[in-house]
């Protein structure tokens, strides 16, 4: 089963995207801010990461440039809420996708399928 780490500050979001991708059959840890995400990163594997671009301690942006530094392969999905400016960057620092908020889990549920192919679940 595909592994995703869900980095978002909004509990409610939070919860909400861990429940839509456990439903459609990953499995799912979720972090409240850019350092719980980076200490879960440093504890376990990854198939897939979602973050927030803004967030507490560790911004998204900081979190997206230190893990593609590390491990270029590892897919990473954005999501932002502040227009165009966090999301060229985002796209600047080699974000595999940039969702802007609001954005429809099927668009969510798109951009991970094709990110993480089926025959590899």
């Amino acid at each position: 089963m595909k592994r995703i780490l869900i980095i978002e500050d909004d509990e409610g979001l939070r919860d909400l995207l861990e429940n839509f991708l456990e439903e459609t059959g990953y499995q799912v840890v979720k972090a409240a801010d850019g350092l719980e995400g980076m200490d879960a990163i440093e504890r376990e594997q990854f198939d897939l990461i979602v973050v927030d671009v803004m967030l507490p301690y560790v911004s998204g942006i900081g979190l997206l440039k230190i893990v593609k530094k590390r491990n270029p392969q590892l897919p990473i999905i954005c999501i932002t809420g502040y227009g165009n400016s966090p999301e060229e960057l985002a796209e600047r620092e080699h974000a595999d996708r940039v969702l802007p908020k609001p954005f429809d889990l099927t668009d969510l549920l798109a951009a991970v399928q094709e990110l993480l192919p089926e025959q590899a679940r």
